[in-house]
């Protein structure tokens, strides 16, 4: 009886493996589809030459480009389910697309360049239209960054064979997380490019909404610091972190797709008191990424007196959780960059828009630095303990 049972769970195990592979395929087609076609945005940009009687057309061709790109991502994203066996063509693909979106935001700060010395060549009416147009290209290049990040902690979240593959799947982390650095600086230096050519605009803002995300989420913040995780309610206690992350990233989504309506809709109008409102939402995650950091260092501590299954749901809750947090950093980052492009009076506050995105940008990658090390410590785990 006892070689039967053992039988049938290698032949489950067998099963769940091969179920894994045809799924594995599928996405290893869809990453290498979304690699041509970042390939193909970037060999557009290398070859735009930008003058006085052609700026707006050829910057809204890439900006529909990157738009399609970044819509094709989400496809992909979206078809992804587990059971999940990733390989190192899954992993090849993620690099390519990281090291392919730091030479996209690199196009785009030359762009911004040559847009400057058309300041005095072209038309107003040229500049301006290129100022907006130059300004969503920095903006999708930089949701495509996001996405990128996102599908590749969904397909970690996913993947059952990650012992397997855990030193190939932590360089790939850190080549990922030292790109979207690097692009999210370049697309900063884009935005400040253009900016110095930007007039007044009329705009309107939603400082209650912003207020009501930043006292919801200090809340959940302030309830993660008092979670004192234990051996034996470990599991329950970071599944019910994950649930609330989980329902207030829904929250912060909610508050991104309505900044994105207002945006096709009308323009912004930015003030000191808005802006000091994105700074704190960014506080705001540095205050959850630190407790994270703490459940980091309590589970490296209890580890070895907590039991395999209990230490397992823990650290998919710490997967999961820590994915979410990834992503609403995003959400909150890519609020930003969409007010940028749609306030009209930026000329009016750019000196202080700016500094302003330089905080929030430092929150936000001390934040995903978090992610990251979180990330680390549960493959490190689960590796260790064969989970």
């Amino acid at each position: 009886m006892k070689q039967l049972w053992n039988n049938c769970i290698g032949a489950a195990a067998v099963f769940v493996l091969f179920m894994g592979m045809p799924a594995a395929a599928a996405l290893n087609e869809d990453l290498q589809e979304l690699v041509l076609q970042s390939e193909a945005l970037e060999g557009e940009l290398n070859t735009l030459e930008l003058n006085a009687s052609s700026v707006c057309s050829p910057l809204l061709q890439v900006n529909q480009m990157a738009r399609d790109i970044v819509n094709a991502i989400a496809a992909v994203d979206e078809s992804i389910s587990a059971p999940l066996q990733i390989d190192a063509d899954t992993l090849d693909a993620l690099e390519k697309l990281s090291v392919t979106n730091l030479n996209l935001a690199n196009e785009a700060l030359r762009l911004s360049l040559d847009l400057q010395q058309l300041d005095n060549a072209a038309f107003a009416l040229t500049v301006k239209d290129g100022i907006t147009a130059m300004l969503q290209l920095s903006d999708d290049i930089g949701t495509m960054a996001d996405r990128i990040g996102e599908m590749a902690d969904k397909i970690l979240v996913m993947a059952d064979n990650i012992d397997i593959m855990a030193d190939r799947i932590i360089a790939t982390q850190e080549i990922q997380s030292a790109n979207m650095t690097s692009s999210t600086e370049t697309l900063l230096h884009t935005q400040t490019n253009a900016l110095t050519l930007v007039s007044v605009v009329e705009t309107s803002t939603r400082e209650l909404d912003y207020n009501a995300l930043i006292a919801d989420g200090t809340e959940l913040a302030s309830r993660m610091h008092a979670v004192m995780l234990s051996p034996w309610t470990m599991k329950y206690q970071l599944q019910n972190v994950a649930d609330d992350v989980e329902s207030f990233l829904a929250q912060a989504s909610t508050l991104s797709n309505t900044i994105n309506n207002d945006a096709a809709n009308g323009t912004f109008y930015i003030d000191s008191t808005s802006m000091m409102q994105l700074y704190d939402m960014s506080v705001m995650l540095t205050f959850m990424a630190t407790a994270v950091d703490g459940y980091v260092i309590a589970i490296e501590g209890l580890a070895p007196s907590t039991s395999t299954l209990t230490l397992k749901d823990s650290l998919s809750s710490m997967l999961q959780l820590s994915a979410d947090i990834g992503v609403m950093a995003d959400r909150i980052g890519e609020m930003g960059d969409t007010i940028l492009v749609m306030s009209d009076n930026i000329g009016m506050v750019a000196d202080t828009f700016i500094t302003t995105q330089q905080f929030q940008s430092a929150n936000l990658f001390a934040t995903q630095n978090s992610v990251l090390a979180a990330q680390q410590m549960a493959i490190a785990i689960i590796v260790s303990r064969g989970l």
